[in-house]
């Protein structure tokens, strides 16, 4: 089993989620965007603490920050064989550029993405080489990152349940 972080933080008007661009020497998942996770260590007594201890290890922010308030439903990732719990954090101070400290090991870049760009539909592809006979959710963001795979089944969870908490008609 395994958890990851969905960080929502506020800027200006709008709500931004914190993704990490994992490094690229990494043996599962390299170079790929995601949320800031991992697998559950002996010492975690859960998926929260799982992902808020993973959370402060990839990016620097102490856990402290973070106030969870709730769960998305588990993911299982076909090429990796693990069930992945998202845990859903808001960090109410926000997040400014000096708070950021990534294990350079882990984790090539942090990134900060407007939750208004996921908020249109994923385009459902099947990438080639990926050994995949179905097709996926996938978001091309305006900067040219793409997510996809289990970050962009977990985005698609969080903004269905977002619309839905606010009575919309246009949810993805």
């Amino acid at each position: 089993m395994s958890a990851v972080l969905v960080p929502l933080f506020p800027r200006g008007e709008g709500l931004f989620l914190l993704l990490v661009e994992r490094s690229d020497s990494l043996k599962r998942h390299p170079g790929q965007v995601a949320f800031p996770g991992g697998a559950r260590e002996k010492r975690d007594r859960g998926p929260v603490e799982t992902a808020l201890r993973e959370f402060t290890e990839e990016t620097g922010i102490p856990a402290e920050r973070v106030e969870v308030v709730g769960a998305l439903p588990e993911v299982w990732v076909y090429s990796s064989d693990f069930t992945i719990f998202p845990v859903v954090g808001y960090l109410p101070s926000g997040v400014a550029p000096g708070d950021l400290s990534p294990d350079g090991n882990e984790v090539k870049r942090v990134l900060e993405v407007p939750l208004k760009q996921l908020e249109r539909p994923p385009r459902m592809e099947n990438p080639a080489g990926e050994g995949q006979n179905f097709p996926f959710p996938v978001y091309r963001l305006d900067d040219g990152v793409i997510l996809w795979g289990a970050s962009a089944r977990i985005i698609l969870d969080l903004t269905r349940s977002l619309c839905d908490s606010k009575g919309g008609t246009r949810c993805p």
